[in-house]
């Protein structure tokens, strides 16, 4: 297995001749200081078992119920859409052996929305919608999805989220496994030039094809209904379905990852030949994001409902 490290999470720390900390652990109660002091500033991924704990979500969200409330809504699934009911029942009768489609994901989610919320305050605050912010840099991006999948169904590529942004990943019903790779290890992971989020690996396990990768330090964890993992910015990682699952990942952007953030959008008009609009979109984002910081001195950007700053 080389340098691949096998850890579930759930349980680090219970026998004695566990390593004292981890690269990935399992905490509750952990206050926002703490979590931007140990997780958010070294970029350190962490599994937060009790912040979902008043989504309703985790007591209605299963198949069945999404295929009876929100059946006509539109699903994407590999950049075909289709009504949600008609993906769910492929995936309710699928197994390992003939998986259903994945990822099968609702971007446009308003009607879920109550089951979210609230935001849990390690999640904030968060820049991306503020009412200053371009929303033009984010034309690639969603800010929110939710993933449907069953036995069988593997995220299609090894990547990292777009223009830096942090990832949670969390689970409201059956177990996800997710792969993530320490930093620092890009040489090793096939990125694809002019597309430094994403890597030409469509299988982690195919090492025959991809015989650097046995040489990367991999940590795989399985997330449960109520955990949420905590993906920092510039963190390579993939994901396999263990059986029925829903998943709702949602991206953070705030002050330690803006900087990162501003250069990638300098950057991506730079790649499409927009000097002059690099320049001017990078000394306004660079002002935006002093202003920001004094504004969440005071609270700004911590609301809970998922609305617009």
């Amino acid at each position: 297995m080389g340098a691949e490290l096998l850890i579930d999470v759930g349980d680090v720390g219970e026998t004695p001749d566990r390593v004292a900390t981890p690269w990935i652990e399992r905490r509750s109660g952990l206050s926002p200081r703490e979590f931007l002091e140990q997780h958010v500033r070294p970029r350190r991924p962490v599994v937060l078992t009790d912040a979902l704990r008043h989504w309703p979500a985790l007591q209605h969200f299963t198949h069945e119920f999404c295929r009876r409330e929100f059946g006509e809504l539109q699903a994407k699934v590999r950049a075909h859409r289709y009504r949600l009911a008609d993906v769910l029942d492929l995936q309710l009768a699928s197994s390992v052996e003939q998986p259903g489609p994945y990822p099968c994901t609702l971007e446009q989610c308003a009607e879920l929305l109550p089951y979210l919320t609230p935001r849990f305050p390690c999640s904030l605050p968060t820049r991306h919608l503020h009412r200053l912010m371009p929303q033009s840099v984010f034309h690639l991006v969603n800010h929110m999805e939710i993933f449907f999948g069953g036995p069988g169904g593997a995220f299609p590529r090894v990547h990292c989220d777009m223009l830096h942004l942090h990832a949670w990943i969390t689970q409201v019903h059956g177990e996800k496994e997710i792969t993530l790779y320490e930093h620092g290890q890009e040489e090793l992971l096939y990125v694809i030039p002019g597309l430094p989020w994403l890597s030409a690996i469509q299988d982690p396990h195919d090492h025959e094809r991809y015989p650097l990768l046995r040489q990367a330090r991999a940590h795989h964890i399985v997330l449960r209904a109520g955990d949420a993992l905590f993906v920092p910015s510039g963190t390579w990682h993939t994901a396999r379905c263990l059986g029925l699952n829903i998943t709702v990942a949602f991206d953070q952007l705030e002050a330690t990852n803006w900087p990162a953030f501003v250069a990638d959008v300098v950057a991506e008009q730079r790649r499409e030949g927009k000097p002059v609009k690099a320049m001017l979109l990078g000394a306004y984002l660079r002002t935006l994001g002093a202003l920001l910081r004094v504004a969440e001195w005071v609270g700004a950007n911590r609301r809970t409902d998922w609305s617009v700053s």
